[in-house]
């Protein structure tokens, strides 16, 4: 499993944590830590996916 990976899985864990915790009824935090996440999610997925030209 490669670092790329480990970050998309945290990146995912960072979204349903405020859920996952109870911290979701705090707004701030819940957005905070959703727009985090995606950002997180997206850049890693890029990363692994992006095709390699020679």
């Amino acid at each position: 499993m490669t670092s790329r990976w480990v970050e998309l899985i945290a990146g995912f864990w960072i979204i349903i944590s405020p859920w996952v915790l109870g911290f979701s009824s705090i707004s701030l935090m819940k957005w905070s830590n959703v727009i985090s996440g995606v950002l997180i999610v997206l850049l890693s997925a890029w990363a692994i996916f992006e095709k390699k030209v020679v």
